[in-house]
């Protein structure tokens, strides 16, 4: 199986391209208090796919100066890898792993099987549930101390649209996890939103940001360049530095994992037995729309979607107000940052 590394040219474009943004004033410079880096350790886990194994890229960052008990792993969406998460651009304003770091958290992001520095397999050897159990190893893994060497005492899902169903059908099938955090996936996805992922795919063979790195495989697919605001953020504003990085950080995708009834099938997420936390923005193209989700208020998404989540033993609710699909990379970012961070601190704290 192929493991691709981040090439060094794509690594160049992104410094580069932040680095010019600064110059003109785009960017502004963190809080001096911001300023304290965690302490990160890249490595891998080894997870069955096929009938060999692959190796699951991952990065675990610790809070400077403390060891908490409580790690929250992310896992990122279709077409994204593990940078949405932990956003190179900007990253006291748009890394969600650095504000957790930052609230007292551990952080583990990943890179899903077939992006970022995972292996590459057959995208035929690749589903929901196949990835739901790469992501049940990490959790093990982590309780165990086989990641970074000491074992967590609470491990929190965080997941992201696709990463979303992932993390759904992990936690209400192995029941080992302490809370989740369900972000631009819903129950009622709107097909416009789609159907202008269809109408704006590309081949990533032909990609210029990640081409050759699925060789002969239709079964993965990408955003074609310069669609993603389109796609993703409709007529919502958008920091131009974020939709530049976006584009160079973007990733390939085995896009019929989308179409898996799991997605949107209740029983996965009524069998979810711990705290939820279930975030959606109020312009998501992907979700949002009269007869989808409800995005006209937090009271009526709450109303909504409840009866899905019905063995949860908390459900709280987020609408982020001028936001679409990438809550994470939108301007106000940090309402969902301060919303997560409290709920974290109710639901399972950080453990130090």
């Amino acid at each position: 199986m192929k493991k691709r590394a981040l090439s060094a040219a794509r690594r160049l474009a992104v410094v580069c391209a932040a680095a010019s943004l600064l110059s003109v004033g785009v960017a502004e410079a963190a809080p001096a208090a911001d300023l304290a880096a965690p302490v990160c350790r890249a490595t891998t886990v080894d997870v069955p796919v096929g009938s060999g194994t692959g190796q699951l890229w991952g990065e675990l960052c610790l809070p400077a100066r403390s060891s908490p008990g409580t790690v929250v792993t992310m896992v990122h969406g279709a077409t994204y890898n593990h940078d949405y998460w932990d956003f190179p651009y900007q990253p006291n304003t748009y890394s969600f792993s650095r504000m957790l770091n930052r609230a007292g958290y551990a952080t583990f992001v990943v890179d899903r099987l077939g992006t970022g520095h995972s292996t590459v397999p057959p995208s035929s050897e690749l589903t929901l549930s196949v990835e739901a159990g790469h992501i049940h190893k990490v959790v093990q893994d982590l309780r165990a101390g086989r990641i970074g060497g000491t074992g967590f005492e609470k491990v929190v899902l965080a997941g992201y649209s696709l990463g979303s169903a992932v993390s759904e059908i992990e936690a209400s099938t192995y029941h080992d996890v302490d809370a989740l955090l369900v972000t631009a996936l819903g129950h009622y996805n709107n097909p416009a939103g789609t159907q202008a992922i269809v109408e704006n795919g590309q081949d990533p063979n032909t990609d210029p940001v990640i081409g050759g790195r699925h060789p002969y495989d239709p079964g993965y697919a990408t955003t074609r360049p310069g669609s993603r605001k389109t796609v993703f953020y409709a007529d919502q504003p958008m920091d131009p530095g974020v939709l530049l990085v976006d584009e160079l950080t973007k990733d390939a995708d085995v896009f019929m994992e989308a179409a898996d009834p799991l997605v949107v099938d209740p029983a996965v997420s009524r069998a979810i037995d711990v705290p939820v936390m279930f975030a959606l923005g109020d312009h998501d193209p992907l979700m949002c729309g009269p007869g989808y989700e409800d995005c006209t208020s937090a009271t009526a998404l709450r109303a909504q979607e409840a009866p899905f989540w019905t063995s949860a033993t908390s459900f709280d609710v987020i609408l982020l107000p001028n936001a679409g699909h990438g809550l994470n990379l939108v301007p106000n970012t940090g309402v969902l940052h301060r919303a997560v961070a409290s709920w974290l601190n109710r639901v399972v704290g950080h453990g130090c």
